[in-house]
């Protein structure tokens, strides 16, 4: 069974850059735009790590871990 990553960034390309190097790696990725649509996704499949930028709209990654933890 392979691990589950988030991806979380606001900059799609980057998100696809993540997302298509963890994939070859094996990895099971999600991707989300900013920490808000990152935490309601989790609350649905969570994952067993996340990958976040830290300067986004909305919530920023710094928040994005804090309510994780």
């Amino acid at each position: 069974m392979p691990k589950r990553v988030m991806t979380v960034d606001d900059s799609r390309t980057m998100r696809e850059m993540v997302s298509l190097t963890l994939r070859k790696a094996g990895f099971e990725v999600t991707e989300a735009e900013d920490g808000r649509q990152a935490l309601s996704m989790l609350k649905a499949a969570p994952v067993d790590v996340v990958i976040t930028d830290l300067n986004m709209p909305n919530m920023d990654g710094v928040a994005l871990i804090s309510a994780l933890r």
